[in-house]
Formats: C-alpha cells, sequence, structure tokens
C-alpha cells in the first residue's frame, strides 16, 4: 500500500510540474534551476515524438515505446505521461536536453552509456523511496519525503561532490 501511495504521490508532483509550462516566447523560471534554456529544444523533440504516436498518448508506455527497460509491467505509466517525466522530472533537473541520453529520431537506441546510467539511478531513486525513507526513524512521513533527480543533480548532469 505504500508503494501505491509513494508512487502516486511521485505521479501527481512529476504531472503537476509537467503541465505547468509558461507561454510561448516567456523564459521558464525554475527556483532551483535559473532560467531553462534547453526547454524549447526538447519541447520539440517531445512534441515530434507524440505526433508519431498520435492516438496512443494514454497506452501504457511499455506498449507504445521500445526498449522500456525499467518503467515497464505493472510500473508502466502512460506514453504522454512518460515523454513530461523525461523532459521536466529527468532532463530539466539534470541541466540537459534528448541527446545526452539518446540519439535523436532513433530514441530506443541504448548506444550512449548515459542511458544505462539514468536507468540504473532511476532504480536507485525507486529503491531510496520505497524501501530506505520508510525505515528510517524520526522523520515525518506525513509530508512524504521523497528522493528525485533534482535531490543530488540540482540542475547539473554531473551531482557535486559531497
Amino acid at each position: 500500500m505504500k508503494l501505491f501511495i509513494v508512487s502516486a504521490a511521485m505521479i501527481v508532483l512529476v504531472t503537476a510540474s509537467a503541465f505547468s509550462i509558461a507561454p510561448a516566447g516567456e523564459e521558464t523560471q525554475h527556483s532551483y534551476l535559473g532560467t531553462d534554456s534547453l526547454e524549447a529544444e526538447r519541447l520539440k523533440y517531445m512534441n515530434a515524438v507524440l505526433e508519431s504516436i498520435k492516438g496512443m498518448e494514454q497506452l501504457p508506455a511499455d506498449s507504445v515505446f521500445k526498449n522500456l527497460k525499467v518503467i515497464k509491467g505493472a510500473s508502466s505509466i502512460s506514453a504522454e505521461h512518460l515523454l513530461w517525466m523525461m523532459n521536466w522530472g529527468w532532463s530539466a533537473e539534470l541541466g540537459v536536453s534528448c541527446n545526452h541520453c539518446h540519439v535523436i529520431g532513433k530514441w530506443e537506441s541504448d548506444s550512449i552509456q548515459k542511458k544505462d546510467i539514468a536507468r540504473g539511478m532511476w532504480l536507485m531513486r525507486v529503491k531510496i523511496n520505497n524501501e530506505i525513507l520508510p525505515g528510517i526513524t524520526g522523520r515525518n512521513y506525513d509530508q512524504q519525503p521523497a528522493v528525485t533527480c533534482i535531490t543530488c543533480h540540482r540542475g547539473k548532469a554531473v551531482p557535486d561532490a559531497g
């Protein structure tokens, strides 16, 4: 039950942040990132992929996209949600664009090692949020503490040491 509640909370948070986009031509400000100079580039690629899957946006991501390895089966989300999560939950929080992990136009390719690193980071986040945080005493769990990419990365592809 806790897994469901934590997962639901994460989906709500990511979705809420994903759909708070500034109107065209306006810069987006993230208090933790500053100006997101790659937003337009990411939106261009995301909108192209959305167009290519038109009519399948609400299907489970693992039934629409090839080569999904960690967000699949019972943990799959909609194809559209996955794109928003990659755009705002990962790319913006690491200060990167799609080509950081993907070969543009060959999205399923594993030729860029950073894609496997991202998969490992996702699994680490799931383990921390679902197994480690609940075991720590003295925390205020009414506030639903959770680790996300921004917890460590703070807008940088490689987090600062220490």
